[in-house]
């Protein structure tokens, strides 16, 4: 179901960022919305303290009833006081904040004023869905964030589209409808998991509460460092190119490049719990074989949407309204796509690492993330505007993971690459010299898209099937292929 729901969420992110946004909005209003969200996205680490990481790995200790909603209630305290400290902390400092992020914020800082909403509404969204894959409940969630969500801003476009509201008001509606949202959710949360309003307390021995407390500082960092690779990127542009048409223009080729990691999103909600599970029961062996079957599945399914986007990505911008003004964001999709093709091939380093005893290299290696994000994007974004901010984005995330694939080789004594990856470099290799000398089939578009997706998926699963790269693939491909014959 959270399958069907996520690539369901995708399909309307499509109609609505492609189809609808670019026919319907300036490419400038396009990149205000996206800097508004990004900047409350990037506060999210500091503002959650680490308590969605927390109730992943920790929530099972407690005993049900008043120990585990003790604990519940501290969670969900945590973020209203850090939010009301923080935004004491901007107002008393909002002109210095405004100088420091740009002139052009400066002319379109009206808007800033929803970045404080949205930072309550996604902090509680993501503690929220956090505490309820813990118990394997991530279908309503998620559809709520996919599925309600897309559709309200679509809803949103069509009414600004026949001039019933301006661009202020559309923004006003879609944080209400973010509220909106956390209330079901919370509603949903209190009712599955029986919980109830008393005295925040962590019951647990000292020893357990000094565990909780460095795992939640850590996490701080760690989760920091790994929005800032995602987010950054839109204060840095701003700033440094000044310029939220451009903005617009990369926003739209991120949205399109991120569709790659759908399939870490799915599998990472599944999981992050099982395998915390796992660890404290010291249960290695399967441990180490989801480690390994995750990476190997992610990496097939992350390769395989990479190469169906970007070998159609000239006829998508001959499809999508005011294809030419968001053409200029070609190489951004190129570079952000295989940045995101490395971050799910070694997603599940990132895991492995997070819900074991070595959990603080993720906080100790933060820093140097973050340093790293900064100087590559401002290096990067000097030289070639927002393609330089995609190039920056890609070194910075293939330095990180590979340091963390040593680290798990090395503390965990585990390797997630094998001899299986050769099966999918040899196959992607096939496609990229097929598409090498394919000449364009059909003069319609929307038909060269889907024969080249057609060709791409037949020979790249066609050829890892036949050199048995994924276990679970085969198993799948055969399973259907039998239902298939005996329906025949």
């Amino acid at each position: 179901s959270t399958s069907i729901i996520n690539y369901l969420g995708v399909l309307l992110g499509v109609v609505n960022v492609l189809w609808l946004q670019t026919a319907i909005i300036s490419e400038l209003q396009i990149g205000i919305l996206n800097y508004v969200v990004d900047i409350s996205i990037i506060l999210l680490p500091l503002i959650l303290f680490g308590t969605s990481g927390v109730s992943a790995r920790f929530i099972h200790i407690f005993k049900e009833g008043n120990e585990k909603n003790g604990f519940l209630n501290l969670l969900l305290l945590l973020p209203i006081v850090i939010i009301s400290l923080v935004f004491i902390i901007c107002v008393f400092f909002q002109n210095e904040i405004i100088t420091f992020l740009g002139k052009e914020v400066v002319e379109y800082k009206k808007y800033l004023v929803y970045i404080f909403p949205l930072l309550f509404t996604n902090a509680y969204q993501f503690l929220l869905e956090a505490i309820l894959a813990t118990k394997s409940l991530t279908v309503f969630s998620t559809f709520l964030k996919y599925i309600f969500r897309r559709l309200v801003l679509i809803g949103l476009l069509i009414i600004f589209h026949y001039n019933l509201i301006d661009f202020y008001q559309l923004l006003s509606l879609y944080v209400l409808a973010h509220f909106l949202e956390i209330f079901m959710l919370f509603i949903f949360f209190k009712n599955q998991l029986k919980f109830k309003f008393c005295l925040p307390k962590l019951a647990a021995t000292p020893e357990k509460k000094k565990e909780i407390i460095m795992y939640a500082l850590f996490l701080i960092l760690t989760t920091g460092g790994v929005f800032m690779i995602g987010k950054i990127d839109t204060i840095m542009i701003s700033s440094i190119v000044g310029d939220f048409k451009q903005l617009g223009v990369y926003a739209v080729a991120f949205f399109i490049a991120s569709i790659i990691e759908v399939p870490k999103r799915i599998v990472h909600q599944l999981v992050i719990p099982i395998m915390s599970v796992m660890v404290t029961e010291n249960r290695n062996k399967e441990f180490v074989e989801m480690f390994q079957q995750t990476g190997i599945n992610m990496a097939i399914f992350s390769i395989l949407i990479f190469m169906n986007v970007w070998y159609s990505i000239d006829e998508l911008f001959l499809l999508i309204p005011n294809g030419d003004i968001y053409r200029s964001g070609k190489w951004v999709i190129f570079f952000i796509g295989l940045s995101k093709v490395i971050d799910v091939v070694f997603g599940t380093t990132d895991i492995a690492i997070n819900v074991t005893k070595h959990y603080k290299w993720n906080g100790i290696l933060a820093p140097f993330l973050i340093f790293l994000t900064f100087f590559t994007n401002y290096l990067f974004i000097h030289y070639y505007g927002i393609v330089g901010a995609a190039i920056g984005t890609l070194v910075t995330v293939f330095t990180y993971f590979f340091i963390k694939y040593i680290i798990v080789i090395i503390k965990l004594r585990m390797n997630l690459l094998s001899k299986k990856y050769i099966g999918i470099v040899l196959t992607s290799l096939l496609v990229m010299f097929i598409f090498m000398l394919k000449p364009n089939i059909f003069d319609n578009h929307f038909l060269e898209i889907v024969s080249n997706s057609i060709l791409i998926t037949f020979i790249f699963i066609g050829g890892n099937y036949l050199l048995k790269s994924s276990k679970e693939m085969n198993q799948l491909i055969d399973n259907s292929w039998n239902k298939y014959i005996r329906k025949t």
